[in-house]
């Protein structure tokens, strides 16, 4: 990938391996939580038996974690994917090949189409009733034609199914609210005087 044996003639030769590369690079590092990466480092007796002197004996680095990586046996790493990369990443588990968009190919293993089928076909199962909930928030309730609106009842309402909530008397309807023709910036009366100072 790379040429020359000095800085004045350094080169990258630019390749079908490179751009393979390259493609990896991103998707590894656009498919991966890489900030909430976890890892658990397994003792010397962990690995073959043959380098368990080499592994307990090492000490060329005042670094405590890469020390701790080098004398491990085995090493477990816990890579969280990331929200929506989820059927991409299955791909390349099962295939090697990097998913660029579209459609995901359906593949003939059978576990490969369960996982893809359970993410797609996720269905949420509705727990108790519905409750009030007050927010902070700058939001107003909008009363007819307060802001150019052609309703016929004051917004939000929900009194379709009040049954659906743990406190029906407590969701806002219409009969709540008091509707009148006030339009906000309308005439208000008469302008105030200025001051003179």
């Amino acid at each position: 990938m790379v040429c020359g044996q000095t800085i004045a003639d350094f080169g990258v030769q630019q390749s079908k391996e490179l751009e393979a590369y390259a493609s990896l690079a991103k998707f590894m590092e656009q498919a991966f939580e890489w900030e909430a990466i976890s890892y658990n480092f397994y003792p010397f007796y962990w690995g073959g038996k043959g380098h368990w002197a080499d592994l307990y004996t090492y000490d060329e680095s005042d670094d405590p974690i890469f020390r701790s990586f080098m004398q491990s046996g085995m090493a477990r790493v816990v890579a969280t994917v990331r929200p929506g990369f989820e059927e991409a990443v299955q791909l390349y588990m099962s295939t090697g090949k990097i998913w660029n968009g579209g459609e995901i190919p359906v593949i003939g293993d059978e576990l490969y189409l369960s996982l893809i089928d359970e993410v797609r076909q996720a269905e949420t199962v509705k727990e108790g009733k519905a409750w009030i909930t007050r927010i902070p928030t700058s939001l107003t309730i909008l009363q007819a034609k307060s802001a150019g609106l052609e309703v016929e009842k004051a917004l939000p309402c929900n009194c379709d199914d009040t049954a659906d909530f743990e406190d029906p008397s407590q969701v806002p309807c219409t009969d709540a609210f008091v509707l009148n023709d006030n339009l906000i910036g309308g005439d208000t009366g008469p302008e105030p005087e200025p001051v003179n100072r």
